[in-house]
């Protein structure tokens, strides 16, 4: 068998250019065929092996880094959804195929293999993350706020402005007035009022991307914005913190996520039973606070029209 690590980046990325022998070359090939090998981009492989450890947040990457690495020029920015998958924020829809950059030009974009570039008359400082050039954490959030859903965009700015610590990974919370003169400086056409809207919007007391979610669908009903992270103290005297609370309802919605039930990281060392049972030992005392109280899970916090009827059902007054 032959042995292509020698041909690898340090990411283990294996790139067909720096192989010139044939023998190897050919070897790629059948590697490929027999499923050792994942295609990641035009000449560039992942052993099939680390693929499979991956999360769909790192696959993508891998995929940015496959494409772009050695690929970008100087003058162009790694953007939109790219730039968000390497700033580590939430995305809403699954990630895409294609690597997305932009670069000043008066007109027109173009594609190679999956390398997609865009043009803009309005380019802005830039980072580098992992090595890669890509739009500021401000302009990555105001156009991807600008381009996509009001959840997607509420999903990125939330986080944004909260931060995030995960090992080495550090990046400090974004301040709105960044957000805001970013959202300003969108076009008109492209959703510059949509992206204002994200902006004003945005709260770093939102703890996950659900609860960006059900924020937004409650924007889109009409509905004013609770109150975040709530205070409760049960009968056991135990505290308890909501996700939403209106106090002038005296009503709370939590998201109801499945990860705290089936990952492992955070139940505590307790099974998803021992979650369950804990979560309705919770809710019993926080309904015997208020005077009405409900959850929606994905599904539901993703359509505003189903989370109308499951407040309604619970007996949240509407205007």
């Amino acid at each position: 068998m032959i042995d292509l690590s020698c041909y690898a980046d340090a990411r283990g990325i294996i790139r067909v250019s720096r192989i010139a022998d044939a023998g190897h070359r050919s070897a790629v090939r059948l590697l490929v065929q027999r499923g050792q090998l994942i295609r990641l981009a035009r000449g560039a492989y992942l052993d099939a092996g680390v693929w499979g450890r991956l999360t769909a947040d790192e696959r993508y990457r891998a995929r940015i880094h496959a494409a772009a690495g050695g690929r970008a020029a100087a003058d162009e920015l790694l953007c939109g959804p790219s730039a968000l998958a390497l700033w580590r924020l939430p995305a809403l829809r699954d990630w895409p195929d294609e690597v997305h950059a932009v670069r000043r030009a008066a007109s027109g974009g173009r594609r190679s293999g999956i390398f997609v570039r865009h043009a803009t008359t309005r380019m802005d400082g830039g980072s580098t993350i992992d090595g890669l050039p890509v739009t500021s954490l401000a302009r990555t959030v105001a156009d991807v706020s600008a381009a996509g859903e009001l959840a997607a965009g509420l999903m990125a700015a939330d986080a944004a402005l909260r931060g995030m610590r995960m090992g080495s990974w550090v990046r400090p919370p974004l301040p709105r007035h960044d957000l805001v003169v970013e959202a300003d400086a969108q076009p008109k056409r492209y959703g510059r009022s949509r992206a204002l809207t994200v902006a004003r919007l945005a709260d770093a007391r939102a703890e996950s991307p659900g609860e960006s979610l059900v924020r937004a669908s409650i924007h889109l009903l009409g509905l004013p914005m609770p109150e975040l992270q709530w205070e409760f103290r049960g009968d056991s005297g135990r505290r308890y913190v909501v996700d939403c609370y209106w106090p002038d309802q005296d009503f709370v919605l939590e998201f109801d996520g499945r990860a705290k039930y089936l990952d492992p990281a955070l139940r505590g060392g307790r099974t998803a039973e021992e979650v369950l049972v804990a979560e309705k030992e919770r809710e019993d005392e926080i309904r015997a606070r208020v005077r009405g109280m409900t959850r929606a899970g994905w599904a539901v916090a993703l359509a505003p029209a189903r989370l109308e009827a499951r407040l309604r059902s619970a007996g949240f007054r509407f205007p």
